[in-house]
């Protein structure tokens, strides 16, 4: 599609030369959100919420400019992204959606990726079926479309399927068909990545010598090829790692000596303060505690420059236990009380991370509704400009003068209605301000409360879990009324979709079944805010309600359309149930049905003891 558009404009600059500029423009910022998708996808195994918002600048970006293929990029990447958090439900959601646009595009090759990726994911849930359906196809398209790389990955994969089975000797098998692979190829670079991964199997099944094998296969091809030198440092280190589960140190120190040395040389320092741990480690269980300490205390100051603290508490235990094993005491004790501290300063840390993200995420979001008011203000000031300069030659032609004036007068009616909407959703905000901000207050005191007192753990622990509890109860509050603000979101296919996704995420990790059942178009139903905001919390209330109360193991959603114009909607458990007649509704029953009420509604509840709940809603658009 790009490649389309880019001749398309090379032919027309042939006539206008500022079109070929805009044009340009168009496919680079194209081109910037597949790229952006594409990094998101790379770094979510390293930092997935980093990916995450990195995914969803590229999703706005090809929204913008409508470009099916960035947003499919961005699905994907979010959904991987998702998978490294563990949301695995969510995850297959957003790599589904990315599917689907590639389905649409006839893109086989982008059909086949998605294929992988799902059943990664899929192999995660132990859903085999489901995995080895995406596998299958997957491998169809590789032949179909003659891409050997494919074809290898899926190799790959079948051998993760296996592993994820236990069957560890197939999964070794077929990670040795994807070495051919790779091989044939001349792919050196995965061919070795592979045989790392394949020595890492070995090694858990404490097969230790096929382990060794193996890396010193890798060895002699990349010597032979010429490879990276990080590759050969990561073989050296793997290999050391091999050689210290055998309880061979001499051999193991002499690999992570020689991976020190080539980590040096490229100066990555993360990867220096690693091997600098393992050899220090190494020495300790060779009795040489005053190298062990050299070495392990270079590591430590090491971290302490790049702020690595997981590392440091690793270091500082060791270090505990060769000052210990040399006899001096104090110094065990101390470092010891380090590595104590730093635990409790990691949960702190993490902690104070995500306040901070969460002031940041408000005050953002805060900023940008005022921006909108202030563009729809400028607007409706243009407007009333032209009218009166319009209105001087009323006397000159009245007829066209009256019907531009009532041209304007429309217009300004409807840029009215829209700065009143944007007028309220800005006092929704507004009204949630002040019990954001006390909660964060709170949130900020409780953390600096913890860092102050963090020896006494009991303290730490409490202060800890109402720093946990009000940050989640405020950043649900404020996504759930600024997303049922949004001008964005006022179609109806938006609300079930949100209400799907909220579903997901209470139900996934209690097992509980969701079911969603659709029937009817719903495309071009639109909600206004304040409907919109009143029918998510009625069902988000419900929902809840079920998940807490019912002790339910399924959950059906069904959307239906009626006649003329009426909807019904309800929520089906199979939990303990109620006797209605004897029922007294708490403030969650009684919110739900002054919400009906408010968008004129009719709400009911059906229930009986032992066969479950039932909540309905009944209402015209």
């Amino acid at each position: 599609m790009i490649n389309c558009c880019r001749y398309f404009y090379l032919f027309i600059a042939s006539v206008f030369l500022s079109t070929t500029v805009f044009g340009q423009q168009e496919i680079n910022k194209d081109s910037l959100a597949i790229k952006k998708a594409t990094m998101a996808f790379s770094m979510a195994f390293k930092n997935a919420d980093s990916a995450i918002i990195m995914a969803n600048d590229a999703l706005s970006e090809a929204t913008q400019s409508n470009n099916k293929i960035g947003i499919a990029n961005a699905y994907n990447s979010i959904g991987w992204a998702f998978m490294h958090k563990g949301h695995l439900d969510s995850s297959i959601i957003f790599i589904q959606k990315a599917k689907d646009i590639f389905t649409t595009a006839n893109s086989d090759y982008d059909i086949t990726r998605v294929d992988l990726n799902l059943a990664e994911v899929y192999t995660k849930q132990y859903k085999i079926n489901e995995a080895t359906r995406c596998l299958i196809q997957a491998d169809s398209l590789s032949e179909k479309i003659n891409s050997v790389p494919l074809l290898t990955d899926v190799k790959r994969q079948l051998a993760i399927v296996y592993r994820e089975l236990g069957d560890n000797e197939k999964a070794a098998g077929y990670f040795k068909e994807a070495l051919d692979g790779f091989a044939k190829m001349g792919d050196y670079i995965k061919y070795i990545n592979t045989g790392v991964s394949l020595s890492i199997l070995y090694r858990n099944i404490n097969q230790a010598d096929s382990s060794l094998v193996i890396l010193e296969k890798c060895a002699a091809i990349a010597k032979e090829k010429s490879t990276t030198p990080y590759q050969l440092a990561m073989i050296a280190e793997h290999t050391g790692e091999t050689y210290f589960i055998m309880n061979k140190f001499n051999d193991a120190l002499t690999n992570y000596t020689n991976a020190y040395n080539r980590f040096t040389k490229l100066n990555n320092s993360a990867d220096i303060a690693f091997e600098e741990f393992c050899v220090g480690k190494t020495l300790s269980k060779l009795n040489r505690y005053k190298e062990a300490e050299n070495y392990l205390t270079k590591a430590w100051l090491l971290c302490d420059t790049l702020k690595m603290i997981n590392y440091q508490v690793d270091i500082s235990y060791e270090l505990a236990g060769v000052y210990e094993k040399s006899g001096n005491w104090q110094k065990a004790y101390d470092y010891l009380k380090k590595f104590s501290q730093l635990k409790d300063t990691i949960n702190v840390t993490e902690q104070l991370e995500k306040t901070n993200e969460l002031k940041e995420k408000f005050e953002t979001e805060k900023k940008e509704h005022e921006i909108d008011l202030l563009t729809t203000k400028n607007k409706l000031s243009e407007t009333d400009n032209k009218r009166n300069r319009l209105v001087q030659y009323i006397f000159i032609l009245l007829f066209a003068a009256s019907l531009i004036i009532g041209g304007l007068l429309f217009n300004r009616g409807k840029i009215k209605r829209k700065l009143q909407e944007q007028v309220l959703r800005n006092h929704l905000a507004g009204d949630l301000h002040d019990d954001i901000g006390s909660a964060l207050s709170s949130i900020d005191i409780s953390s600096r409360i913890a860092l102050v007192k963090k020896d006494d753990a009991a303290l730490v622990e409490s202060h800890l879990q109402k720093i946990r509890e009000q940050a989640k109860h405020t950043m649900e509050s404020m996504s759930d009324i600024v997303w049922s603000i949004s001008a964005d979101n006022d179609s109806f296919e938006n609300l079930l979709t949100r209400i799907r996704e909220f579903a997901v995420e209470i139900c996934e990790p209690q097992d509980i079944t969701l079911q969603f059942d659709v029937s009817g178009q719903f495309e071009n139903l639109s909600l206004t805010p304040g409907k919109r905001k009143n029918f998510f919390l009625i069902f988000k209330e419900a929902i809840n309600n079920a998940a807490k109360y019912s002790q339910c193991t399924s959950l059906v959603i069904t959307f239906k359309k009626a006649d003329r114009g009426n909807f019904v909607i309800s929520l089906k458990d199979d939990g303990i149930g109620f006797d209605l007649d004897n029922f007294k509704p708490g403030n969650g029953v009684k919110n739900m049905k002054n919400r009906a009420k408010q968008m004129g509604a009719d709400f009911s509840v059906y229930s009986t003891p032992g066969k479950g709940t039932t909540i309905e809603l009944f209402f015209t658009m």
